[in-house]
């Protein structure tokens, strides 16, 4: 069955690129090397601060027997388009805002265009993506992300320059805005 799935598939990539375009786009992609792009969609189109891609809803992504796609491998399919246009090696999402406005179900093929918006040497980045099924507008974000000069995981955090004060147990936990956290992501970068 997984077999003729991937079949089905790839021969509906090919009314949207060819395999040699894909192979193409695929080497220039910096963002997202190991990606299984089955479940997240295939880049057919990049360009500077610019990618399209193509997400053939597929039976790994259903969540009942009416056949309806879990948001989740839209939100992700929309967060890869979002890296592809920006394409660096190392970026990060830190906040989204999006709007799903009509439910996916197997067998559809949603199309994705995601625009980076701000100076492309600047960190943090907006990116807005919009998704189609049909000429149906299905899904529509803005994704923040924030591009590092090496790996997330190998980034150190700032030294703490103030003595942290003493925690009352009775007092409510604080918990930092998105804001926040992504301007400490941002000052841990060094700029």
């Amino acid at each position: 069955m997984a077999k003729k799935d991937n079949f089905e598939e790839y021969a509906q990539l090919e009314e949207y690129a060819s395999q040699e375009e894909i192979s193409s786009i695929k080497s220039e992609l910096l963002t997202c090397p190991e990606l299984n792009t089955s479940i997240t969609g295939t880049i057919i189109k990049l360009d500077k601060n610019f990618a399209k891609s193509i997400l053939v809803a597929t039976n790994d992504m259903v969540v009942d027997e009416q056949g309806l796609v879990f948001d989740a491998f839209i939100f992700a399919a929309a967060n890869y388009v979002a890296q592809a246009a920006i394409n660096k090696e190392f970026s990060v999402v830190i906040g989204s805002k999006c709007f799903f406005y009509a439910p996916l179900k197997i067998g559809d093929i949603l199309e994705l265009e995601a625009h980076a918006l701000f100076d492309e040497t600047s960190k943090k980045r907006d990116v807005k993506v919009v998704g189609y099924t049909k000429e149906i507008k299905m899904f529509e974000a803005t994704i923040q992300i924030v591009n590092t000069e090496e790996h997330i995981f190998n980034l150190k955090r700032p030294p703490l320059t103030t003595a942290k004060p003493a925690e009352d147990p009775n007092a409510p936990a604080t918990i930092a805005s998105p804001e926040a956290m992504a301007s400490a992501l941002i000052a841990s970068m060094g700029k």
